[in-house]
């Protein structure tokens, strides 16, 4: 996580960096060399040693540009045929690999037309993570070098007004791609396309794989569908997944097999869509939807060609805005894990913790419920502490009747779906609560476990094993602050009854009588255990029962601790 930060910002940069340069009026001059030197310099610390970038013509292949450390046996102009490692490449538009370089695709839309060749020292790099990055500017560079073919023909014609539209895309897709904050980078992106293909709405859908449902989680402009649920289980919604490539339909109302997306559809109004893949590291992770609501839209290759750049950008941009969040929500919950260690840690009061860590916890954890259990090994019995408003709500349990026994036992953390069907007691009143999910660690102190710390939510499944990881942060803060709080009260304890002792000691010594002795000790003890009333009885041993002697000195209190007197 800590490299994809620095690499996600220096991708950014060179993209920005490159749309200033290639497609400004005319060209800078000497860009390609600029832009490869510049990424030479920004991932030397990840390996990367030199780069090269080649476009192919025919059978030749032509080195448009160099920077770093790249080999001397790379002339600048070679023949390509069947055996050359770049034509699977630009064929598939796949990356490959050289005995000593990684190759990446250079395309525009379908048509591969070079390919970027980075020179790697794969020991010092993460060629996973660098593979990405690299492959995102690799694409980049196709529509830029569409530069060098102004020269008028049918087929460069195309390709001009194919370079303008990609131009005027990839400055509106400026703003969102250096954007972090998903929401807005998502509506940024939606009107960009509504805006730059005249198109009357876009919608962006997630996909849940799990409930093999999508979510429409953003759309320009507003027509109330966000939020809207499609089915994945569908004719078109298959053929995406199966595909990978753009799903269009001209006409809503006279197309064939679109199953129950076409009453969907008529109910918003769209008579026309292009449904456009959002693809990440191979996986499909959403769609991007094109609706024409007034009038049938013939989407022409052109604009799918240029809406699919964008998408594949808007896929990555997403993910790194996923990445970021994640990134930003982490940074928290530690934040709030370090206040909750300086807060449980400053006072030794259980009652005083328990309110603390119920504080912090909620902050981070999204929660119903919050219960400390804790074992009484004198009595083998679990004391459950319902920490809700107020004091909490104690109740104990025969430890080994109780389900959470599984924990102390193996000291090993547990999600629950939903424990509203369990027989164990102490499940049968947190269920009884409306409580369903459940996330539980052990509190562990000194090598043994001291209870169990426990969050509850009333939606079943609530809580998925990441959960665990930042619940697990909080049990430790917290077991530490409550053995601190035992031994304290203990040591604290003990240092009471010493001094208690010791003063009786003193007091002993200083008396010189019998008498003296026997009433100043009970009157000591009396007040240490705070009773009204307290007596001594002497009994001498070893005589018949007829004739024992018994001797008996009381003391009465007269209405306040420690005032006694024998009998």
């Amino acid at each position: 996580m800590s490299t994809a930060s620095p690499l996600l910002e220096d991708v950014l940069s060179l993209s920005l960096q490159l749309n200033r340069q290639a497609f400004a009026n005319p060209p800078v001059e000497g860009w390609v060399t600029s832009f490869l030197t510049m990424l030479c310099e920004r991932f030397a610390g990840h390996g990367v040693r030199g780069v090269q970038c080649i476009q192919v013509i025919g059978n030749v292949s032509l080195q448009v540009g160099a920077a770093g450390a790249v080999p001397a046996e790379a002339s600048a102009q070679n023949i390509v045929d069947e055996s050359s490692p770049l034509i699977p490449v630009i064929r598939e538009r796949q990356m490959g690999t050289m005995p000593n370089a990684r190759i990446y695709p250079v395309a525009v839309g379908n048509d591969g037309i070079g390919a970027m060749l980075a020179y790697i020292d794969e020991s010092k790099a993460n060629v996973a993570l660098l593979d990405q990055a690299l492959a995102v500017l690799a694409m980049q560079l196709g529509p830029a070098m569409l530069q060098h073919l102004k020269a008028p023909s049918p087929r460069t014609g195309r390709l001009i007004r194919q370079i303008d539209m990609m131009r005027s895309l990839y400055e509106v897709t400026r703003d969102f791609s250096s954007a972090l904050d998903s929401p807005e980078m998502l509506k940024r992106a939606a009107r960009s396309l509504v805006e730059t293909l005249r198109i009357d709405h876009v919608g962006i859908v997630v996909f849940d794989y799990k409930e093999r449902i999508g979510t429409v989680i953003s759309e320009y402009p507003d027509n109330g569908i966000l939020g809207t649920r499609i089915s994945m289980v569908s004719p078109l919604q298959e053929r995406l997944m199966e595909q990978r490539q753009p799903v269009v339909v001209n006409n809503v109302e006279k197309a064939v097999d679109l199953g129950p997306e076409r009453q969907l559809w008529q109910t918003i109004g769209i008579k026309s869509i292009a449904i456009l893949p959002m693809i990440v590291q191979g996986g499909l992770i959403g769609s991007v939807g094109l609706d024409a609501f007034y009038d049938v839209h013939d989407f022409t290759s052109e604009e799918l060609e240029a809406a699919s750049a964008v998408t594949a950008q808007l896929a990555i941009s997403a993910h790194n805005a996923q990445l970021y969040d994640e990134l930003r929500s982490r940074a928290n919950q530690l934040e709030r894990i370090t206040e909750l260690s300086r807060r449980v840690t400053s006072t030794f009061d259980r009652g005083r913790i328990f309110q603390i860590a119920k504080e912090e916890t909620q902050k981070i954890i999204d929660s119903d419920l919050i219960v400390v259990a804790l074992r009484n090994t004198e009595s083998a019995t679990l004391n459950m502490y319902l920490l809700v408003e107020g004091m909490p709500v104690v109740a104990d349990f025969p430890t080994e009747r109780a389900a959470l026994r599984f924990v102390f036992n193996t000291a090993e953390p547990l999600v629950l779906d939903d424990i509203s069907g369990s027989e164990d007691p102490d499940y049968r009143l947190l269920a009884s609560s409306q409580m369903r999910a459940a996330a539980i660690v052990p509190l562990i102190a000194g090598g043994r476990t001291i209870g169990a710390y426990c969050v509850l939510h009333r939606e079943a499944g609530h809580y998925v094993s990441i959960d665990l990881a930042v619940l697990e942060q909080i049990g430790n803060q917290l077991a530490i602050a409550l053995e601190n709080a035992r031994l304290y009260t203990e040591t604290s304890q003990r240092a009471e009854t010493e001094r208690l002792m010791n003063r009786l000691s003193g007091n002993l010594q200083s008396r010189g009588d019998l008498q003296s002795i026997r009433l100043g000790t009970v009157q000591e003890i009396a007040e240490a255990l705070g009773a009204r009333r307290a007596r001594i009885r002497l009994e001498l041993p070893n005589k018949p029962a007829d004739m024992a002697l018994r001797a008996e000195a009381a003391t009465r209190a007269a209405g306040k601790p420690g005032d006694a007197r024998q009998e």
